[in-house]
């Protein structure tokens, strides 16, 4: 029990020290990126990623009619239950 118990925290320990390796060098080759990026290409505007246009009927094809039927039907099977 002691020899399984043993190689077991051995085992923990080395794919935790993996793990924490490649995290260490995905952040390495991130900032790396970054940094190549700002360095070639610096006037680039960085949008964030969140930051997307806002939808509105015109862009998404949906008109106020459509909106008003879809309305009335929800409403009407809510009703019947």
């Amino acid at each position: 029990m002691n020899e399984a118990m043993t190689q077991g925290v051995e085992l923990m320990f080395t794919g935790m020290g993996i793990v924490f390796l490649f995290l260490v060098m995905l952040i390495g080759v991130v900032k790396l990126m970054a940094y190549c990026v700002m360095t070639f290409f610096p006037d680039a505007e960085i949008v964030p990623a969140s930051a997307s246009p806002k939808q509105t009927a015109s862009t998404n094809g949906v008109t106020p009619a459509i909106t008003a039927a879809i309305t009335a039907a929800v409403h009407q099977h809510r009703a019947k239950r």
